[in-house]
């Protein structure tokens, strides 16, 4: 059997758009620069669409903020769309690492000392215009304590030209065009939506069910952490 020994599709955003029109049954030829701009926001907001499905596992990082003294909030990058895990780790050498868990709003505002330092144990992500995450209770200066989570994050920015891609994984691609063409038929051939939508749905279950973690669900009760946080 001969096989191109090659992994190397990618194709740029450009094709992608030319294949989602294609669905639309808009030809490359009859393509104008009034197409393309239609498509760049039909992609933004695709993805602003995605984003709100989560967790896109592409997207996640690390984040680390080095808390400061008696300082409870501190500003998170407006591209964060959720946080998933938080610990806080401890110490001026080698550090000790220790999970922390998410509460509501609710929650922290029934705390009735917000003020008082000592070990954070639990945070409030408040999912702000410039979000911001706030520990309970506030670092104290016993030591030092750094901040890390692993988040979520938009997709980048959309942007035709300079054969750039969209920063969409192979696995994703099928859902990604399936997904563009629907907005676009919404303009430009409306009688095709209910078959596109079709499509599209299919294309994201598929490859939404695979972007997942193949590892065993443990459940941890983190009771001493809920007592700490009433009493």
């Amino acid at each position: 059997m001969t096989t191109t020994g090659t992994y190397a599709f990618s194709p740029a955003l450009a094709d992608l758009i030319i294949a989602a029109y294609g669905r639309c049954q808009v030809r490359r030829t009859a393509l104008t620069s009034d197409h393309l701009a239609d498509a760049a926001i039909a992609a933004n907001l695709l993805q602003v669409k995605w984003a709100a499905h989560q967790v896109n596992l592409w997207t996640v990082d690390l984040q680390t903020i080095v808390l400061s003294p008696n300082v409870a909030t501190y500003n998170v990058d407006p591209a964060t769309v959720m946080i998933m895990a938080a610990y806080i780790g401890t110490g001026f050498g080698p550090e000790t690492d220790r999970i922390i868990i998410s509460i509501d709003r609710d929650t922290y505002a029934s705390f009735p000392d917000k003020q008082t330092p000592g070990p954070p144990t639990v945070y409030w992500f408040n999912k702000q215009i410039q979000p911001t995450i706030t520990l309970w209770q506030p670092p104290d200066s016993a030591q030092q304590y750094t901040l890390n989570f692993y988040r979520a994050r938009q997709i980048q920015d959309v942007t035709i030209g300079s054969g750039t891609n969209a920063e969409v994984p192979y696995r994703f691609l099928e859902a990604y065009v399936s997904g563009l063409a629907v907005k676009l038929a919404e303009i430009y051939e409306p009688a095709a939506l209910p078959r596109l939508k079709m499509e599209a749905q299919e294309a994201w279950n598929e490859a939404s069910n695979r972007d997942v973690e193949n590892a065993p669900l443990r459940i941890v009760p983190a009771l001493w952490t809920y007592a700490s946080s009433v009493y």
